[in-house]
């Protein structure tokens, strides 16, 4: 397998991590192509000096596969790992059980039919688990902020994933920009769009890779503390 990226992930030696690994290995892949892509058209045109929009969008869509790729890959292992750490981890079951607690309250009153829903469940524990696991994966893990508070459920330090707090914010607001203004800068009177330099894109996609290839291996450590 071939990538134009730092951080290329391990291979988990537990296969319930494979589908999050393949992910993570298929991202690497996809970016690596758009890049590929922006260069050899470079190349073709003998091009000097600033890229053109078309060849920046290359570079957009590089970013954007990259952040959906970690995306795919955090909710992946929220559906094959969360649940046994939960059950293994202090810490992950601590913010699991905060998390019932939340959940059990409706408008400041007791949520009386997701109780009795769990009550009359055949298997109490896995349900409120699925619960959570569907919470967890249901919004789009786009901001630092979405990304560290998945961590926390997995009882992962903060630190451990994420260097520069100033540097993801900017990763995940480029993206933003991209995804959902097109990259249109509306400050600007022409309504033109935003310069993305390479190097700045390459970095913000190297970035993203050593986030996914860190939290892959910190849940697969979770993963081996021994059954209480």
């Amino acid at each position: 397998m071939n990538t134009r990226f730092r951080n290329w992930p391990d291979k988990p030696q537990r296969e319930s991590l494979m589908r999050s690994y393949w992910i993570l290995c298929s991202t690497h892949e996809a970016a690596s192509s758009f890049l590929d892509i922006f260069e050899s058209d470079r190349k073709r045109r003998k091009a000097k000096g600033a890229p053109t929009d078309e060849e920046q969008d290359l570079l957009r869509a590089m970013l954007a596969f990259a952040t959906s790729g970690l995306d795919s890959m955090i909710k992946q292992l929220v559906k094959d790992a969360l649940p046994r750490i939960v059950r293994i981890d202090k810490g992950s079951s601590q913010m699991f059980r905060s998390y019932i607690e939340k959940r059990m309250q409706k408008d400041d009153k007791l949520d009386h039919k997701f109780l009795s829903t769990i009550l009359v469940s055949r298997f109490p524990q896995r349900e409120l688990i699925n619960d959570l696991v569907n919470t967890l994966c249901t919004p789009s893990l786009q901001s630092r902020d979405q990304l560290l508070r998945v961590a926390s459920y997995f009882n992962i330090d903060s630190t451990s994933i994420i260097s520069d707090h100033d540097l993801v914010k900017q990763i995940f607001d480029a993206r933003n920009q991209i995804s959902h203004e097109m990259d249109v800068d509306f400050n600007q009177s022409n309504r033109s769009r935003r310069p993305r330099r390479k190097e700045d894109m390459i970095h913000y996609a190297d970035e993203i890779f050593r986030i996914a290839q860190a939290f892959l291996s910190q849940v697969e450590s979770k993963m081996a503390i021994p059954t209480q």
